[in-house]
């Protein structure tokens, strides 16, 4: 008896070791990529400026004009009457004239369409300039990709910056979009996406994790291995779609899969924190799990068609990108299946042995995440501090990711494909209202 319990006994421990082991590996590699992203995050507006003023000096010596290239704005909607006029004043009115937009109607149901024209009827009355400047189109349904390749074949601009139909640019956007194509390098820029919507606790989740989490592509700029340019605010040469095709319409996640076919390609990128685009985020908790859910599976779909890209050895590959930022990528998709439980086991375990180190380190770092970011973010907000007191939210964000996690791999088993998320559209007018734009 006495062996058979030693033998019981024994199992436990080594099972407890393991679920230890493995617990505090995930807690080191994770804190040691954020704290990585943490430190070096504050050089890009150094870098950022240096290059600005580099470019722009050298313009000036070779005695060329003022850089203004023509910007075509294309916004894709689908029953978005609630707030496409709005989107389309913020570019229209934005402070920058060398600038075209073009709306492409994807076979709305609801009242767009006469918004649009009456709105366009409207503009054509102040000026024939005006009017050259707005493009409406409408097409039978057929997706958010068809309705960015209409708009982008349509489209005359040097460079072509999309923004859906639910967000609105804080106005000088456009002016200082362009200052990132100075450097002829660089072929695409993803804006800073901002979370408008944040009357409620599902808003306020999504704003805290839009404002925090587009941080870190300050260090992704950094290293040249920025990979996501988001829909709502992602702008490219038109050059870049003349050489690797336009978007992928079987894909639910076009930008994504778009973002990784230029880095697949070689091409560069950056991060422009002061291009800020207001979006409207998920209003209720299934639309918010089938948005992520949508963004999950088509990250993984993305994954698979360009894993070539990873631990890539090629001249034009970036290495950071692929042997450090999309190999964490995938690791913390990994993670997702098990954090939420994860978490809750590891607080249990520092409460039953007394090992606070992992929880402090924890929480060391997320301290440190609402000093050191509203603080030397581009704009700062000091008001982010006093938002620590809802950090919890994150983790309700955690198992928000862990079940689009779970519904995605079972789509992916059963060879679905996801539907694209509806939820109730309040519009960010308050937030526009706010900003001036």
């Amino acid at each position: 008896m006495p062996t058979h319990w030693s033998r019981k006994t024994n199992m436990e421990a080594l099972i407890f070791d393991a679920i230890r082991t493995i617990i505090m590996f995930f807690v080191v590699i994770t804190l040691f990529k954020n704290y990585l992203f943490l430190i070096v995050s504050p050089f890009y507006m150094l870098r950022e400026r240096i290059r600005y003023v580099k470019y722009a000096h050298a313009r000036n010596l070779r005695g060329e004009p003022k850089f203004v290239p023509k910007i075509s704005v294309v916004i894709p909607a689908w029953n978005e009457g609630v707030g496409v006029i709005k989107t389309i004043e913020s570019v229209l009115n934005n402070g920058y004239e060398n600038v075209e937009v073009i709306v492409i109607n994807d076979g709305s149901t609801d009242n767009s369409d006469d918004l649009i024209k009456g709105y366009q009827k409207e503009i054509a009355k102040k000026s024939p300039e005006a009017k050259q400047r707005f493009q409406y189109i409408y097409q039978k349904n057929g997706g958010k990709g068809t309705a960015l390749n209409a708009g982008i074949k349509r489209a005359t601009g040097e460079i072509i910056l999309t923004v859906d139909a639910d967000s609105a640019l804080k106005k000088g956007s456009l002016n200082n979009l362009t200052k990132y194509f100075l450097d002829e390098e660089i072929m695409a820029v993803v804006g800073n996406v901002e979370i408008a919507n944040a009357r409620t606790i599902i808003g306020l989740a999504q704003q805290m994790e839009y404002f925090f989490g587009f941080y870190n592509k300050r260090a992704h700029a950094l290293f040249g291995a920025e990979y996501i340019f988001g829909g709502a605010c992602a702008a490219f040469r038109s050059s870049v779609f003349e050489a690797i095709g336009l978007f992928d319409t079987e894909n639910k996640t076009e930008d994504i899969e778009m973002s990784m076919r230029t880095k697949f390609h070689g091409m560069k990128a950056t991060y422009g924190e002061d291009v800020v685009c207001y979006t409207e985020g998920a209003s209720d908790l299934a639309g918010l799990i089938s948005q992520r859910t949508r963004w999950k599976k088509g990250r993984l779909d993305t994954f698979k068609k360009y894993r070539s890209l990873f631990f890539s050895i090629e001249d034009h590959h970036n290495a950071f990108l692929s042997f450090f930022v999309l190999p964490f990528s995938v690791l913390a998709e990994l993670m997702l299946l098990f954090e939420p439980i994860a978490i809750a086991i590891m607080v249990a375990y520092v409460i039953i042995t007394s090992e606070y180190l992992s929880l402090a380190l924890g929480m060391a770092y997320i301290m440190l995440v609402f000093i050191v970011i509203p603080l030397f973010h581009s704009h700062p907000q000091p008001k982010y501090v006093l938002y620590f007191a809802f950090w919890p939210l994150f983790y309700f964000l955690d198992w928000i990711e862990f079940v689009s996690a779970y519904k995605s791999i079972r789509l992916i088993r059963q060879g679905k494909d996801i539907e694209w998320q509806r939820w109730n559209r309040q519009g960010i007018q308050g937030r526009i209202k706010e900003s001036k734009v």
